[in-house]
Parts: structure tokens; C-alpha cells; sequence
């Protein structure tokens, strides 16, 4: 009886030995997530940052600001070239006008200064030289006014020079086309122009040449030229050294 009391105690002994082995340890205790605070926020100060620049697309170009020609220090501001057919159009009207002009003033100033010397019978002899002297005079004259209203740099000599030229032209055209039957008034009367082209032709010449010293001018000088170059030789004495140069 006493035995079966002690197999009793030892079972029992054993199962609760072997319930306490398998049960799950205890997790250790945790705070409640309450019970944290967060720290409090704080911006950041503000810095004085640049904005970023403009990002393009693939498509687009970014545009810079034209600089203007005269501001770039290699580049001189060349002056832009006038067309020349106003000018040359006012030259030949002006030619024209003059011509006019001259041939009727000292043409009447012929005609009286004859009548009142000569008498009638002589007087249009002294009409045709004095309208010959103002259209040689009147020509020149307006073609070097027209050209000078609109800015040209021609000179007198050679609008004159160039007149006279284109009288010479006149008279031989005169001659030839009249040679052999007499040519219609209309062409005669054409042929009178070549003096005004002549004298506008002289004018345009002298202004070309006018512009090319204005250019020259305005060129700055070249600077002396003066080249060194080491020379090195050798003698009977030795060695000598030298410098060859080219002025």
C-alpha cells in the first residue's frame, strides 16, 4: 500500500515537472506606445540660395542676348553703302535742269546784248554762242549740286573733265550721223545728253576714289617690321655667336 502511495507521488512529481518544461517563456514587458512623445519639429532656417536656372527641353533653345557690333572690341562697325541710283538719278536730272537753264539765260542774254549791238541780223549768232556757254556752264554745275544734295563726294574737276567729254561725244555723233543724209531732229536732239551722262560719270569716278582714301585714312598705320634671328657659327678661332636681323 505503501509503495503504490510513493509511484503516486513520483507520477505526479513527473507530469507537473514536464507541464513547467513546456511552457513559453515570458516576453519581457514593454512601455506603451503612448507613453512616448516625439521630439518637437524645427524648420530650417532660410538661406539666400539662387533659383536654378531655366532647365530646357530637347526641343527648345535657350536665347542668349545679341550683342550689338560695335560693342565687340575686335569688330569695327563698317558704314553701311548707299545705293547709288538716287544719287546718280539726281545727277542726271540736275545735269539736265542745269543745262536748261544756262543755255536759256545766256541764250537771252545774247540775243539782246546783239540786237542792241549788232543789230537783229547778228543777234541770233550771239543767242546760239551764249545758250552753247550756259549749257557747257549749266551741266557741270547741277550734276555737281545733284550729287552733292545726296551725300557724294564728287569734285568739280571731274564732273567738268567729264562733261567735256561727253561734249566731244556729241559732236562727233553730230558729224557721223549727219554725214550723209540729215538725221531726224528727235536724234539730234538726244545726242545732247551724252554731255550730262559725261558729267555724271565724272562725278560717280571722283566719288569712288573719294571713298577709297576716306578708307585708307581711317586704316590704322602698320608698325615697323623688324625680324632678329640668332646665328650661331663656327671658325679656326671657335665658335662665335651672332644676330642676323631684317628691317
Amino acid at each position: 500500500m505503501k509503495h503504490t502511495r510513493l509511484s503516486t507521488l513520483l507520477a505526479l512529481l513527473l507530469v507537473s515537472g514536464l507541464a513547467s518544461a513546456q511552457e513559453a517563456p515570458s516576453e519581457p514587458a514593454r512601455a506603451p506606445a503612448g507613453s512616448l512623445t516625439p521630439p518637437p519639429l524645427v524648420g530650417a532656417p532660410d538661406e539666400d540660395v539662387p533659383p536654378p536656372p531655366d532647365v530646357t527641353t530637347g526641343d527648345e533653345v535657350p536665347k542668349r542676348a545679341a550683342v550689338p557690333a560695335q560693342a565687340l572690341p575686335s569688330v569695327k562697325a563698317a558704314p553701311a553703302a548707299k545705293d547709288p541710283v538716287p544719287r546718280v538719278a539726281l545727277e542726271v536730272l540736275g545735269g539736265t535742269a542745269g543745262g536748261v537753264v544756262g543755255a536759256t539765260v545766256l541764250g537771252s542774254v545774247g540775243y539782246l546784248l546783239g540786237s542792241a549791238t549788232v543789230g537783229c541780223d547778228e543777234c541770233l549768232v550771239m543767242a546760239v554762242a551764249g545758250a552753247a556757254a550756259g549749257g557747257i556752264i549749266g551741266i557741270p554745275v547741277g550734276t555737281y549740286a545733284g550729287g552733292r544734295f545726296m551725300g557724294g563726294r564728287g569734285r568739280v574737276g571731274a564732273t567738268v573733265a567729264g562733261s567735256m567729254v561727253g561734249w566731244g561725244a556729241t559732236f562727233l555723233a553730230l558729224t557721223l550721223v549727219n554725214s550723209g543724209t540729215e538725221a531726224p531732229p528727235a536724234l539730234n536732239a538726244a545726242l545732247f545728253i551724252l554731255p550730262v551722262v559725261g558729267a555724271s560719270a565724272g562725278f560717280e569716278l571722283s566719288h569712288a576714289n573719294a571713298l577709297s582714301k576716306e578708307a585708307a585714312l581711317q586704316e590704322p598705320p602698320p608698325g615697323p617690321s623688324v625680324r632678329l634671328m640668332p646665328v650661331a657659327t663656327y671658325s679656326s678661332k671657335g665658335p662665335h655667336l651672332g644676330l642676323m636681323g631684317s628691317f
